[in-house]
């Protein structure tokens, strides 16, 4: 299925060995449900990594744009819990991206997903982009296995100041995110091998050292019932 916003935000992480028990029962007995308790954060989903530098993933799929730049957001932000207080810190490779949507289509949910970070050379954003939209992302859609694919963009805009050195965690941001979806690791990988390539994406404007990785679902929380769709 096509995403459930108009924007996402997207998370990826390591976790200190000291922190990683801790990191199990908060994030989805209090964290996820925290922030699907903010009017306008729609699904999250959290997904560990099958073959990827960076072992977890996180997605929160959001009415709009204007969510992540609301006084409740901010506020949850600038006031983590106790539980988050203590477990934020032990973050490691953190990159987090709000997001805005240029392309997203599908047909179901899948338990696996591919993610790429990548950026364009100087020059050729507009390129890339129009190039991803046009010609890449409505052909993922067909592959055998695959259920959905999106494309979106990191806005700064929409960041908060969320960057850097926060709470004891380094935040880098993405710049371009592809997400394959499909019902299998297989599947999956086919299609990325085939559309996300460097070899496919370079002559369309991208930079070296792009980042993919294959992730499968862990769980999902859910309050579609709080965003028109």
């Amino acid at each position: 299925m096509a995403l459930a916003g108009n924007a996402l935000v997207a998370i990826w992480n390591d976790i200190a060995p000291e922190m990683r028990e801790d990191f199990f029962e908060w994030h989805p007995r209090e964290h996820m449900v925290e922030r699907l308790g903010i009017p306008g954060f729609l699904r999250g989903r959290r997904y560990a990594a099958v073959q990827a530098d960076v072992e977890f993933l996180t997605l929160y799929e959001v009415a709009g744009p204007q969510v992540l730049v609301s006084d409740l957001y901010r506020q949850r932000l600038n006031n983590p819990t106790p539980w988050s207080s203590r477990t934020l810190p032990g973050f490691r490779n953190n990159v987090r991206g709000a997001c805005r949507i240029h392309f997203t289509a599908g047909a179901a949910m899948g338990g696996f997903v591919y993610t790429l970070r990548l950026e364009a050379e100087e020059g050729r954003e507009e390129a890339l982009v129009d190039a991803l939209q046009r010609q890449v992302m409505p052909r993922l859609c067909d592959q055998p296995r695959i259920t959905a694919a999106h494309f979106v963009e990191n806005d700064v805009s929409l960041t908060g100041g969320n960057a850097g050195n926060q709470r004891g965690r380094m935040i880098e941001l993405p710049h371009l995110v592809v997400l394959i979806e499909g019902s299998t690791a297989d599947g999956v990988r086919t299609a990325a091998a085939r559309f996300l390539a460097p070899e496919a994406l370079r002559p369309l404007g991208a930079r070296p050292g792009m980042s993919g990785g294959l992730y499968q679902l862990e769980y999902s929380i859910q309050n579609l019932a709080s965003g028109p769709r």
